[in-house]
């Protein structure tokens, strides 16, 4: 149901970057975590998605690292690992098909580890970038990760508390963001979009999340999604406010379009996640929007207020990780 909302947003006057970003652009970490991968499962099927890590520290003493990727099967939640080593200055460039022959979609999260002791460690040097590409439909598009850094020293290890999670806690790695905002989307009819949402609770949990939906003049409406582990869904199936006849019909600005489609931007914000034996308020979640527009396709990522120090990297437990 669609209906209107006077929710306010306290704060929301000034957006900060993503996390992970420093003096108006992203900066690297020690973690990063790629929302979407799509394999095919033959190279017949034509979709392919290309990931690529480097180590900018370029010095030849200590500039070497081992990184581990682990690929979260979206259907699952479970996980594929591999590990590699980087030297200074280091690039590497992956088809996730073949890195990864068991599963098809997903998301990919790689951090930092210790090149002798394989513990993680704070190294504030990765960054990276994806690129998906399908032959069948001509789509490329690429997609920027989330960048997380360690907030311990150089070499520190960073699972303080020896669970074997990416706590996204301030302690181990920076918070994941508080309050979403997607700057902007089209309306839905005139193209073809899919949010991409990853919940940061644990794979157990089932996560709700709260939406606000502005039109191109300041009308908000509001709706709500669940999602377990990762989820690709498309707007028009979360709620029919995304409709591009919907958005016509409103008080919408008519001097505004985008090529005689109607826009919009829409805020997220984690509501609840739930076990079968655990409850959490305002969990930690991460989305990501992709557009089909015309033949060409894209990704954006969000703009955040605030920070969520919930964020793990992957519980399994029916009980939240409260460190």
């Amino acid at each position: 149901m669609i209906k209107f909302s006077t929710l306010a947003l306290a704060g929301a006057a000034v957006l900060g970057l993503t996390a992970g970003a420093s003096a108006g652009v992203q900066s690297a970490g020690s973690l990063l975590v790629f929302p979407y991968f799509e394999s095919g499962r033959n190279a017949a099927s034509g979709v392919d998605t290309y990931v690529t890590v480097t180590n900018i520290n370029l010095n030849p003493d200590n500039g070497t690292v081992k990184v581990e990727y682990v690929y979260i099967n979206g259907s699952t939640c479970l996980e594929f690992n591999r590990t590699r080593t980087l030297t200074p200055g280091d690039t590497l460039t992956v088809n996730t098909r073949q890195d990864n022959p068991n599963s098809t979609s997903g998301y990919l999260y790689v951090f930092a580890k210790n090149k002798t002791t394989g513990a993680a460690m704070s190294f504030n040097h990765l960054i990276g970038t994806s690129r998906v590409t399908s032959g069948s439909s001509g789509t490329d598009m690429e997609i920027a990760p989330f960048v997380f850094k360690a907030s311990g020293a150089e070499g520190a290890n960073t699972d303080t508390d020896n669970d074997g999670l990416r706590d996204m806690n301030g302690t181990e790695y920076e918070g994941a963001p508080d309050q979403i905002f997607i700057p902007r989307f089209v309306g839905q009819g005139a193209a073809d979009s899919q949010l991409i949402l990853i919940g940061l609770t644990g794979t157990k949990f089932t996560t709700t999340v709260d939406l606000l939906i502005w039109n191109d003049n300041e009308e908000v409406f509001s709706g709500q999604h669940t999602v377990d582990c990762w989820q690709k869904t498309s707007l028009s199936s979360i709620s029919g406010a995304f409709n591009n006849d919907f958005l016509a019909s409103t008080n919408h600005n008519t001097l505004e379009s985008l090529n005689g489609a109607e826009t919009g931007m829409f805020w997220i914000n984690g509501l609840i996640a739930n076990s079968t034996a655990a409850s959490v308020a305002g969990p930690a979640v991460l989305a990501t929007l992709v557009e089909k527009i015309n033949g060409g396709s894209g990704a954006v990522l969000p703009y955040a207020v605030g920070t969520q120090n919930n964020g793990d990297l992957v519980n399994q437990s029916l009980f939240a990780d409260n460190n």
